[in-house]
């Protein structure tokens, strides 16, 4: 996608301080080139962190609410940002989309690694082709958290996997500072802790385990409060972060109501039953032996963040690049391709794949990162 942003780049237009329908805090001149989209959109957020930190007072809008602040994103990305800039003296417009995309290849190889181990080879390479030719999988290298969220999210699991339950204390510590997506993991690790207990694997001291494995959910639960929790903190000012989000129109509230809004703003009653449709299908294949053999950490995870997903997230545009982290939907197509008609010719059907991905990551790039006009209602933004 390298060439699709220096082509695509040429389309941009400027972006000057003060314009009306979106917030720029660092100019940009028609056709700033590849580094120059990538750190578009929330990367002008993630700049601010990386050479300024996050304030310690919350700004005000004229009407006394809090306005759109650096609080409402997470700090591991663009502080591991701020100090690669701090010891290279490399500006951020260099360092953001780098490390994004460095970040993102250690993911991707972790990844292959460990589907390849807990189910197989085949499903690791669909998993790999599918997730690097998702639509928006340009965000990769993007100044967004992506890459960071997908990185932590699996060594986590592999951790899991692992019983190496000391670093993952650690690594959820991470993930909490790197996306709000910690309270996924804590029915993961009742599905890990579950299976031990079903196959008499709980070790000599069983009890023990048990209250362990439920203290690591509940701590896994409570991460999720760890950054709001430090807004407030810092800012001395009860509710930041909510406050912070909504100056974006963001409820931290569950969300499932927008969802069942969207599927019938887009096709009625029709659209509705369609969706109850495809979650029961989803809820029939996880409960099928074909989902069982992934091992009890990427079933909880196939089952947790799908559910984290309607629950919890907003149906903005962003749901797009939400969804990456979804990669275990990746093994149900791996499954498809490998059933009797298709499996002759599944390297071939895996390359149709790669390039209907390729032609829409194109397409998520000239309509969501690049931005050509601000006439559009709404604006897509990634």
């Amino acid at each position: 996608m390298l060439v699709a942003g220096i082509v695509l780049s040429k389309n941009q237009m400027a972006l000057p301080i003060g314009l009306e329908r979106i917030r720029i805090t660092y100019p940009v001149p028609a056709d700033p080139g590849y580094l120059g989209v990538m750190t578009n959109w929330d990367g002008q957020w993630y700049r601010v962190i990386a050479e300024h930190g996050y304030p310690t007072v919350l700004p005000r809008t004229g009407t006394g609410s809090v306005d759109m602040n650096p609080w409402a994103f997470f700090p591991a990305f663009p502080l591991a940002v701020g100090a690669i800039m701090w010891l290279t003296g490399l500006p951020f417009m260099i360092v953001g989309p780098v490390l994004s995309t460095l970040i993102g290849f250690a993911a991707i190889h972790l990844l292959f690694r460990f589907i390849d181990r807990a189910v197989g080879r085949w499903e690791a390479i669909v998993a790999v082709v599918a997730v690097c030719f998702y639509v928006a999988s340009p965000i990769f290298s993007a100044s967004y958290t992506e890459s960071t969220a997908l990185l932590v999210v699996v060594v986590c699991l592999m951790l899991l996997r692992a019983r190496r339950y000391g670093w993952l204390v650690l690594a959820l510590l991470v993930l909490a500072l790197s996306r709000n997506v910690v309270i996924a993991m804590a029915p993961v690790i009742v599905a890990h802790a579950v299976v031990r207990w079903r196959q008499g694997d709980e070790g000599p001291k069983p009890v023990r385990f048990r209250v362990g494995m439920g203290t690591l959910a509940l701590y896994a639960g409570m991460l999720t409060w760890l950054w709001p929790s430090i807004a407030s903190i810092v800012t001395q000012t009860p509710n930041a972060y909510t406050q912070t989000m909504l100056a974006w129109r963001i409820k931290t509230s569950l969300k499932l109501y927008q969802w069942w809004d969207l599927l019938y703003g887009y096709a009625g009653i029709l659209g509705q039953v369609g969706g109850i449709v495809i979650v029961a299908l989803y809820a029939w294949w996880m409960l099928s032996q074909h989902s069982w053999r992934w091992g009890p950490e990427l079933w909880g995870w196939a089952g947790a963040y799908p559910a984290y997903l309607l629950i919890v997230t907003n149906t903005t545009p962003s749901r797009v690049r939400y969804a990456m982290l979804a990669f275990t939907m990746t093994l149900i197509i791996a499954s498809f391709l490998n059933l009797r008609p298709w499996r002759r010719y599944r390297y071939w059907l895996l390359g149709l794949v790669v390039i209907a991905g390729a032609a829409q990551m194109w397409w998520y790039t000239a309509n969501y990162i690049v931005v050509d006009t601000l006439n559009e209602i709404p604006m897509l933004y990634p």
